[in-house]
């Protein structure tokens, strides 16, 4: 038996059968709801462990899911399946691309003894590849390939050509920059102007501020070229309150300036790219490794352009669930789709698919944005499911005082597919305030590190 049974909206996830979308608030207890349906589909409807694949977002996670999978297994007295766990498709997206590709190595047209480069093993080679490809970019001798180098610099170019090499790789898509002119009439430049005026005139900020605020103002109403505006950082102060409008707009126009030099250079930026990711591959395949993008890639393109792998694996997989999902990107989302096929009543019928796709996170939770997690995949697919979406609100982990301040402050800024959080559990009458409000003066720190420190500190003091 679980230590508890589950509460109703619970129930409804677990029982849900065929595309489930569950949105699932902090602490309302998704994992629990996850290993429910692990173990009533390999108890109770007698579906094979391997037949099973349950993704979720970091090795750590796997790794508790599958021990608390194995746990409940042995409550209700079934040891044998606890002991095929350790054979089970429970992973990372990346820790499945691995273990499908070793697989089928030959097919997928991968060394069979590949490594997996980790982020700063990547990170390394690619510096390394972009080096061997300015070289080449440069080769010629031409003077607009020099004069972008030295315009960009080896930093920004550094900066520019591997993030966007990832960015698109991670979203599955063509190599291809994709600029777009800035719309006509929009310039950050009046509101740079108007912030910087601003805070020259600003009697309470540092003298320091003041100047550069005032020499920056100086600037802009000398109407200079925009390649000027590339590098604004010596006009650069420290973040504060104050301050915070000040560097946004100075970053928003140093940032418009870029992109407009960017869109001029489209068609060499485009060729050093490509010069970049023929290196980079050079470099991987010398070393026999791929990186983290080229595992769900070379899936993606393993179950697309073969049909015997892709339906061994569909007929392989009865249940599919995914948890985290709102740090999902849209590659990844292919590669479940794929996997995922006909859902449910059709499946059952005789159409490949699985019989189950079971989705759950919380958009309020996604954190991963810097690791290219896309959240509209989340939100479209949850617009998709429609009625087949289920709500989990009852919080195990706060008292009623902590929740109904966390509603009030963040219910009206979430939008309307924030649901409030309702405490599940009683708790002793508290003999102290439960809930303390703890003001730091943000401008006294200065920069945001500062402050950001110092709050961490109060917080974290008994």
């Amino acid at each position: 038996m679980s230590p508890r049974s589950p509460n109703p909206e619970q129930q409804r996830a677990i029982e849900a059968s065929g595309l489930v979308f569950v949105s699932a608030g902090a602490g309302t207890g998704k994992t629990m709801v996850l290993v429910e349906r692990f173990c009533r589909a390999v108890v109770e409807r007698g579906l094979p462990v391997e037949s099973l694949l349950v993704i979720t977002y970091t090795d750590r996670a796997a790794g508790e899911l599958r021990s608390r999978i194995r746990a409940a297994l042995h409550e209700r007295g079934r040891s044998d399946l606890a002991r095929e766990l350790d054979g089970a498709w429970i992973s990372t997206i990346h820790g499945f691309c691995n273990r499908l590709l070793r697989q089928n190595a030959v097919a997928a047209g991968v060394d069979p003894h590949f490594r997996v480069l980790d982020a700063e093993q990547a990170l390394v080679l690619g510096r390394e590849a972009l080096g061997a490809a300015l070289e080449e970019f440069c080769a010629s001798g031409e003077a607009e390939r020099t004069t972008l180098v030295v315009s960009y610099g080896r930093r920004g170019l550094e900066r520019m050509i591997i993030s966007a090499h990832e960015t698109l790789r991670s979203a599955g898509r063509a190599l291809e920059l994709d600029l777009e002119a800035a719309s006509p009439g929009v310039s950050p430049e009046p509101a740079l102007r108007a912030e910087a005026e601003a805070l020259a005139a600003d009697a309470e900020a540092p003298e320091q501020t003041r100047d550069r605020a005032r020499e920056l103002a100086l600037l802009l109403d000398s109407h200079p070229g925009a390649e000027v505006f590339l590098h604004l950082a010596a006009f650069k102060v420290r973040r504060c309150d104050r301050t915070e409008a000040y560097e946004q707009a100075r970053n928003a126009l140093e940032q418009a300036a870029w992109d407009e030099l960017a869109l001029h250079d489209r068609d060499l930026l485009q060729e050093l790219l490509a010069a970049f990711d023929r290196a980079y591959r050079a470099a991987k395949d010398a070393a026999s490794a791929l990186d983290f993008e080229d595992l769900q890639l070379y899936t993606r393109d393993l179950l697309k352009s073969d049909a015997r792998v892709l339906e061994r694996e569909r007929l392989r997989f009865r249940s599919l669930m995914v948890d985290e999902f709102q740090d999902t990107n849209r590659l990844q989302c292919e590669i479940i789709d794929l996997l995922a096929g006909e859902v449910g009543a059709a499946a059952s019928a005789g159409a490949t698919g699985v019989e189950e796709l079971f989705f759950v996170g919380d958009e309020f939770q996604s954190i991963y944005r810097f690791r290219h997690a896309d959240l509209d995949v989340f939100r479209e697919r949850r617009d998709q499911s429609g009625e087949r979406v289920r709500n989990l609100t009852h919080n195990y982990r706060s008292r009623p005082q902590v929740l109904d301040v966390i509603n009030h402050l963040f219910g009206s800024g979430f939008g309307e597919h924030f649901q409030p959080l309702e405490a599940a559990k009683e708790f002793p009458a508290p003999e102290s305030p439960v809930v303390d409000l703890l003001v730091t003066d943000k401008a006294s720190y200065g920069a945001a590190s500062d402050w950001r420190a110092a709050e961490a500190r109060h917080i974290a003091a008994p």
